[in-house]
């Protein structure tokens, strides 16, 4: 993993929460003008939020709209809906945001499925709503992208 940011935000809409990690990514020369675009088509017919009582959404798309690996994580000060991954008509309040623009296919599987299974544990999403940004920055990377 190359990048890594982490935002505190208010955002009114999934799409709006998409936005504020994508610009931060795009500022930052991680991904091409069209990587919210085409995070925003992915998310209508793969929506990405998990539980309810894991209020957490995973926005990506494929590594042609990406320059070089990131990924943002926003927490929000108010959850938003996100449609849910298990079933597109259901919406979940989401507070977490963890938008990846990954290059390498296999580190994108295995970094959604190192996400997934920290999620299974209820300290892991305590941490992630309560943790300082100061203290939740280096426990993502040490817990989510440096194994």
């Amino acid at each position: 993993m190359s990048e890594f940011y982490f935002i505190e935000a208010e955002a009114n809409s999934d799409k709006e929460a998409i936005k504020l990690c994508a610009d931060v990514l795009h500022k930052n020369g991680c991904v091409l003008d069209d990587f919210y675009n085409s995070c925003i088509e992915r998310e209508s017919t793969y929506p990405t939020g998990l539980t309810d009582y894991c209020p957490v959404a995973l926005p990506h798309t494929s590594k042609d709209h990406v320059l070089k690996e990131a990924i943002c994580v926003l927490r929000l000060k108010n959850p938003v809906k996100f449609h849910s991954m298990e079933d597109i008509n259901q919406e979940i309040d989401v507070n977490i945001v963890i938008n990846m623009a990954l290059l390498d296919d296999a580190e994108h599987i295995q970094i959604i499925s190192r996400i997934v299974n920290n999620l299974k544990q209820p300290s892991f999403v305590d941490n992630l709503l309560n943790y300082s940004s100061e203290k939740l920055v280096p426990y993502l990377k040490d817990t989510l992208f440096t194994k």
